[in-house]
């Protein structure tokens, strides 16, 4: 799979795409290094999608704004 990374040197910030493949995510996640300075890189998460709960509510609280239940 591709993942984002960014790199955690506040003075490059480079974004990166890494190949990992899934059976070797959990290890292989907190070893990669920014091509630019050879920083720490961290993954950049994102959402691609809707979140909803089982009864379409939204994903937190109720779908007008409100929390009560």
């Amino acid at each position: 799979m591709i993942y984002r990374f960014f790199c955690t040197n506040k003075s490059c910030g480079a974004e990166e795409e890494k190949e990992i493949a899934i059976k070797d995510y959990d290890e292989e996640k907190t070893k990669q290094v920014c091509s630019s300075c050879g920083g720490k890189m961290q993954r950049l998460l994102e959402w691609k999608g809707i979140a909803t709960s089982s009864n379409n509510n939204g994903w937190f609280g109720k779908s007008d704004g409100s929390n009560a239940i």
